[in-house]
């Protein structure tokens, strides 16, 4: 069960991620670990201070472990599409290409359900989890 926030609107939004992201973090598959990922590093990151260009988000979400991180992020881009309707910008080519939100409220709303405290523990694990993954000798 999660709980709401008084500053969450998009209600089909919040029914969408509750649906996506629940049950218990160890029986997701890869995918849905690194959309929550994906989602968290785009709603969190301020243009103003830098851009986020293509490469560092690859890095950032773990899609440089095993694969092709650039086909990786545009298959989880279109899961989000299909899965949460939340669309991004991509401007630019290749490793300069910069993403973002499309709509403000999509970010906003992902912000919120964000700063929930299941969602808030489930992050901080995967972010560890990422973190030892990169540890390791293989």
């Amino acid at each position: 069960m999660t709980e709401k926030t008084a500053h969450t609107t998009d209600t089909d939004l919040e029914n969408k991620w509750s649906q996506m992201f629940e049950g218990p973090l160890y029986c997701w598959d890869l995918n849905k670990k690194r959309m929550m990922l994906l989602l968290a590093t785009l709603a969190r990151w301020n243009p103003d201070v830098s851009p986020l260009y293509q490469d560092q988000l690859i890095i950032i979400v773990g899609l440089d472990v095993g694969g092709s991180g650039p086909n990786n992020l545009r298959a989880l881009k279109i899961a989000i599409s299909r899965k949460l309707g939340i669309t991004f910008l991509a401007i630019g080519n290749a490793y300069n290409r910069l993403y973002a939100f499309e709509h403000e409220e999509h970010r906003k709303a992902v912000l919120a359900l964000l700063e929930e405290k299941v969602t808030a523990k489930k992050l901080a694990h995967l972010r560890k989890e990422l973190q030892a993954h990169r540890r390791r000798n293989w």
